[in-house]
């Protein structure tokens, strides 16, 4: 009966009007009515986490900058539920803000599955950080195609390099044969590790634990910090050193929320979450430097040589061409625009 309740509650947490919910407040020796707005952030993460602390630090500034006219409530995850809900309820308006992977997005804008590719950002995390904040394709071509479903796209930003944790040691793609691998249900992370013969088996975040623990699963990707943040490190072995993707960050916006705000807060949400960009590197830095101490303590680390990663390179080649013929046209420039644009970056 507790659950009950708990989960009737959660969902009357979401589904209250909010819409902003902007208020009258009065200023100015004339008495100006000038109007606040309070705003729902969700995030992918817990407590203390990097997109937690990040959309902290958002919302202080914010309310700092915007003179108390914008303030946030931030809701980490499972407070308003996980992956693809985040994003429901950003295009409903009943949270305004949301910090969540492209890769949950993917339903609504399959475009944004690229960045799923295997090794076709900057494998280097300050570099990646470095391409994003300059890429055209990201800053200029990105925030097009997601406005077209009523999101804007603020910033893209890694959350680090994601690496396999594994019960398995893997040194070439032939070790992945046959291992239940957890993914995300994302059509292009799944296609990723078929392309090693593995068998992908979408987990929810925050079931993977249990999953591992219970074999029913043998592995999992994602950036140093988020492995030990779940913890998931205590029941399994191998952390093989991989960057084989960067884990991306978007910070989104309902784009009716945003239109609706007046031209000078709409300035300060914009600048602020621009600066927030090298805040955001400063963050997942230390987090994940201190992650790879923990878990070096705790497992056995393997270190892929040049040859294995120009293997893994290989075997994932053919998911390139895949996306290409699966998402059509648009799909098709956005990731020879990408491509183009990471040869450029290192000339």
């Amino acid at each position: 009966m507790k659950k009950v309740w708990f989960v009737l509650l959660a969902a009357l947490i979401v589904l209250l009007p909010s819409c902003s919910r902007g208020t009258d407040s009065v200023s100015g020796e004339k008495g100006d009515v000038r109007k606040t707005y309070t705003f729902r952030i969700t995030h992918e993460e817990y407590a203390d986490t990097v997109p937690d602390l990040y959309a902290k630090e958002l919302a202080r500034r914010v309310e700092e900058k915007s003179g108390g006219r914008i303030k946030f409530e931030v809701f980490q995850v499972g407070q308003l539920g996980v992956g693809v809900d985040l994003v429901e309820h950003l295009l409903t308006g009943s949270t305004q803000m949301a910090i969540v992977s492209p890769g949950n997005v993917a339903t609504i804008v399959p475009e944004g599955q690229v960045f799923a590719l295997h090794y076709l950002l900057p494998t280097d995390v300050k570099d990646a950080y470095d391409f994003l904040a300059s890429s055209k394709v990201a800053t200029e071509e990105f925030p097009a195609i997601y406005a077209e479903k009523n999101l804007k796209l603020m910033d893209l930003w890694p959350l680090g390099a994601s690496d396999w944790l594994s019960n398995r040691r893997i040194e070439k793609p032939a070790d992945f044969k046959g291992m239940p691998f957890r993914t995300m249900d994302t059509p292009l992370i799944i296609k990723n590790y078929e392309a090693y013969n593995a068998n992908p088996t979408p987990v929810p975040y925050t079931d993977v634990y249990s999953a591992l623990q219970l074999n029913m699963v043998s592995g999992v990707e994602n950036p140093l910090g988020a492995l030990v943040d779940m913890k998931w490190y205590e029941v399994q072995d191998y952390l093989i050193k991989s960057n084989h993707i960067m884990y991306l960050e978007g910070v989104f916006m309902n784009n009716e929320s945003f239109n609706s705000l007046p031209t000078d807060l709409q300035q300060i949400l914009d600048e602020t979450v621009k600066e927030m960009h090298e805040y955001a590197y400063a963050l997942q830095d230390k987090a994940n430097a201190e992650a790879e101490k923990v878990l070096a303590q705790h497992l056995e680390v393997v270190e892929l040589s040049e040859a294995a990663i120009e293997e893994f390179k290989l075997a994932a080649a053919p998911v390139r061409e895949f996306f290409k013929k699966e998402y059509g046209q648009r799909s098709t420039r956005v990731l020879e625009g990408l491509e183009a644009e990471v040869a450029q970056f290192y000339r």
